[in-house]
């Protein structure tokens, strides 16, 4: 008896890991090209990038778009997503472990391919990049600190309420 209980918690508790991890992993590709473009465009004008500079960028964010839409489109002729495998496996007589591990490492393998393109997109960028634009662009990744946002409720910043020390 405490046995079953234990594999149903095991269950319980994968199965919320693994839907969380699908739900957090879901992102509309206009999301995405619109983050690329306001993060460029940011980084463009607070580097004072020339013509020739702003070209070699654009062509850099092509290529990323482009690669993006490569895994997307792999990722969907691959078959279902996440959620639809697990929810696949949940309602089968057999939970079909192996099924779910495959799925998953192909999807691990493209954002690893991903990872790696996007470093050796840095590097392009790096390259274009006067020494003292990477000076300015180390301090303006500095500034953001770790998670990429400015501090708010919880997570070391004002508590719920209080005025934002930058607003005081």
């Amino acid at each position: 008896m405490l046995k079953k209980i234990s594999v149903i918690c095991l269950v319980f508790v994968i199965s919320i890991i693994l839907i969380g991890t699908a739900s957090c992993a879901k992102k509309k590709p206009e999301k995405f090209e619109e983050k690329l473009s306001q993060m460029i465009d940011r980084i463009s004008d607070s580097l004072d990038l020339t013509e020739s500079q702003k070209l070699a960028t654009d062509i850099i964010k092509d290529e990323i778009l482009k690669k993006n839409e490569e895994i997307k489109n792999f990722i969907a002729k691959d078959g279902m997503g996440v959620e639809e495998a697990f929810t696949k496996q949940i309602k089968s007589e057999k939970f079909d472990i192996a099924e779910l591990n495959k799925m998953l490492d192909t999807q691990n393998i493209k954002r690893e391919e991903m990872r790696r393109f996007m470093i050796g997109e840095l590097a392009k960028f790096h390259a274009i990049l006067t020494p003292a634009q990477r000076i300015k662009l180390s301090e303006i990744l500095k500034n953001l600190g770790p998670g990429r946002r400015p501090p708010g409720p919880g997570r070391d910043g004002p508590r719920f309420g209080e005025m934002p020390e930058f607003q005081r």
